[in-house]
C-alpha cells in the first residue's frame, strides 16, 4: 500500500515531467516515469483536483497556468473530503 510520501513523490515527478514536456498523455508520463499508467492517471486526477495541472484536448495533461484553469474552491474542498474517505489504498 503506497503511503502519502510515495504519492507525493510521484506527483512531484509528474510535475517535473510536465515542466519539461507539457502537455503529455498518461501513456507519455507512464513511459517517462517507468510507472503503470493507472498509477499515473490516479495521481494526475489528484493533481487536477488540487488545481496544479489541467486537462487538455485529447486527454493530455499540462501544468495549470492561472487561477482560471483551477477547479472551483468548493470542488477542491470536495476532493479533499473524498481523499480522506477513500477506501482505495492506492489513492
Amino acid at each position: 500500500m503506497p503511503d502519502r510520501t510515495t504519492a507525493r513523490r510521484r506527483e512531484d515527478a509528474i510535475l517535473e515531467v510536465l515542466e519539461e514536456s507539457s502537455p503529455a498523455t498518461t501513456a507519455d508520463l507512464a513511459t517517462a516515469l517507468e510507472t503503470h499508467p493507472v498509477t499515473i492517471e490516479r495521481r494526475c486526477r489528484a493533481l487536477y483536483r488540487s488545481g496544479r495541472i489541467r486537462r487538455c484536448t485529447g486527454g493530455a495533461y499540462a501544468l495549470a497556468e492561472s487561477g482560471a484553469d483551477r477547479p472551483a474552491a468548493s470542488a477542491i474542498d470536495d476532493a479533499s473530503a473524498d481523499r480522506t474517505t477513500s477506501t482505495n489504498p492506492a489513492d
